[in-house]
């Protein structure tokens, strides 16, 4: 089978590489949501140690796997040195697709289907190859942040840790960051659903400390 071919090609060539960021949890072996829990938890237990202030950011994207630019796509995966005869058959596999939907109802016993439409966006839900396309298409997220905060991925869920000496600095760093992820995600034709998306202010209940 073609894609299980080109998902073992580009996995291992990922692998070998080392090219996924380390900061990204999901749809990897050995890698869970226990890592990523324990990391968060890890991070925000220090700042408490420390005697600093801490603060997520809980991030939730709108239709993440749906919205893929592929050009952009294509673009990252040049850049991580996919070429020739490999990106070529990736270009294939991810761009003219077509889709289409259909409605059935048992009690009229009828069907109605809709005309066939191009797919423009997104990488293909249900494949084995999709995941791991998703992963390169945001793997250069956490290298915009990582000095201001610390982001914790899972696929599309993104958690960002902020801590600072004091609550002024917080304040203001995190409005930055706030401005930066947004950015960042606009210009990956990506959008936060400001609805499900929020800020937490992590305090502990020991007043000693």
């Amino acid at each position: 089978m073609l894609e299980k071919a080109l998902y073992n090609r580009l996995f291992e060539y990922v692998n070998n590489n080392k090219l996924l960021t380390g900061q990204q949890y999901g749809f990897r072996k050995k890698f869970s949501t226990e890592d990523a829990i324990f990391k968060l938890t890890h991070k925000v237990l220090n700042a408490f140690n420390n005697g600093t202030k801490v603060c997520g950011i809980f991030c939730d994207l709108e239709k993440a796997f749906d919205s893929v630019n592929h050009s952009l796509l294509i673009k990252k995966l040049q850049y991580y040195g996919i070429k020739g005869k490999s990106k070529s058959l990736l270009k294939s596999y991810i761009t003219n697709r077509y889709q289409r939907v259909q409605i059935e109802n048992s009690t009229l016993n009828t069907k109605v289907v809709s005309r066939w439409t191009k797919v423009k966006h997104g990488v293909p839900q249900g494949s084995i190859l999709g995941p791991l396309l998703f992963l390169l298409y945001i793997n250069d997220f956490p290298n915009s942040i990582t000095y201001k905060a610390t982001p914790i991925l899972f696929a599309d869920d993104t958690s960002i840790i902020i801590s600072r000496p004091n609550t002024h600095l917080l304040q203001n760093d995190l409005t930055k960051i706030f401005e930066k992820i947004t950015k960042c995600f606009q210009e990956n034709s990506l959008s936060l659903n400001l609805c499900k998306t929020y800020l937490m202010h992590f305090c502990s209940n020991n007043k000693n400390g």
